[in-house]
């Protein structure tokens, strides 16, 4: 931190009861591990503090950290990834993958296996924050070795140790494809003042257009835009500018030129994974007012794109 106004930056921020990981998300989690089919594991935990101004006190919390696991895993079979909660504050992300678990996953695990992390960041789930402890911010993380965050460093080694179980230590065998959770909301707005004044990424945003758009790797172009035309078949929007934030937008399909050998979630999981996209789900009214089924809605058709896409 380079002021004194982000010093104790999180710990300042409380947790909001609406969004306590514990009381909301936690439990849905544990209710899937009754279902035939599904596998519950805990693959790591992390320790937040909160300042208590009724006390005067620390308070600390240590949150488990899962991932579902849902069909029989035979390595024969494809296997998809959906990752949400990589920034906590972008609610669509768990609120997504937990509610495709619930009510999609099992049908489309007679022929797959299906792997979801619900809440990769808890802490910044619950405090509506896009970093984590330290200010750090997660998706900029995912390093193979010594990410700095607790939770990067528990997911990148839970989903290595997922593919030698699946795999051994072949590395010519990968997952089929994955998707990563996103949004551009109000709220980045703020983050990116708030950045502006410590010196460090900002993102230019005093307004953005609504609608959906996705970040591949140049090699991934066709399964964005497999994903893209799904979403677009289910009715829901796509960001159609020329350009999005200075990059350029090829129908709802934007590239990570220069960004594929930093250490994003979706450069990691592409290590294992034959596909990765990342998810943008974009617009001014997108706050924690919007009603979950209509924020949730198209990212949970952005994890039809990616079933729907025929494994090599």
């Amino acid at each position: 931190m380079t002021t004194d106004k982000f010093e104790n930056w999180y710990r300042k921020h409380p947790v909001k009861p609406h969004r306590d990981y514990k009381a909301t998300i936690v439990p849905r989690i544990q209710a899937l591990n009754t279902r035939e089919g599904f596998k519950i594991e805990k693959y790591g935990e992390a320790t937040y503090t909160t300042d208590n101004p009724s006390t005067g006190k620390i308070d600390k919390v240590t949150h488990d950290l899962y991932q579902i696991l849902i069909g029989d895993f035979d390595p024969a079979k494809p296997t998809y990834i959906v990752i949400g909660g990589t920034h906590g504050y972008e609610k669509s992300g768990p609120q997504s993958a937990l509610g495709f678990a619930e009510e999609e996953a099992a049908e489309h695990a007679v022929n797959n296996n299906i792997i979801i992390y619900p809440c990769l960041c808890p802490g910044p789930y619950e405090k509506e924050l896009r970093y984590t402890e330290g200010r750090i911010d997660p998706n900029r993380d995912a390093f193979a070795k010594d990410a700095k965050s607790q939770e990067l460093r528990a997911f990148t080694a839970a989903f290595k140790e997922l593919h030698q179980r699946m795999f051994g230590n072949n590395p010519g065998k990968k997952f089929t494809a994955a998707i990563d959770l996103h949004e551009t909301p109000k709220m980045d707005i703020d983050i990116s003042r708030e950045s502006a004044e410590l010196g460090v990424e900002t993102f230019s945003l005093d307004e953005f257009p609504k609608g959906f758009f996705l970040l591949v790797s140049e090699d991934d172009q066709d399964y964005g835009r497999h994903v893209v035309n799904h979403i677009k078949q289910e009715g829901h929007t796509i960001i159609e500018t020329p350009e999005i934030c200075g990059d350029k937008n090829d129908h709802g399909v934007v590239l990570m030129n220069g960004r594929e050998d930093k250490p994003y979630v979706n450069n990691y999981v592409l290590t294992y994974t034959q596909h990765c996209t990342i998810t943008e789900w974009s617009g001014m009214d997108i706050t924690d007012d919007m009603p979950d089924d209509i924020r949730n809605a198209p990212q949970r058709a952005a994890i039809r794109g990616m079933l729907s896409y025929p494994a090599k």
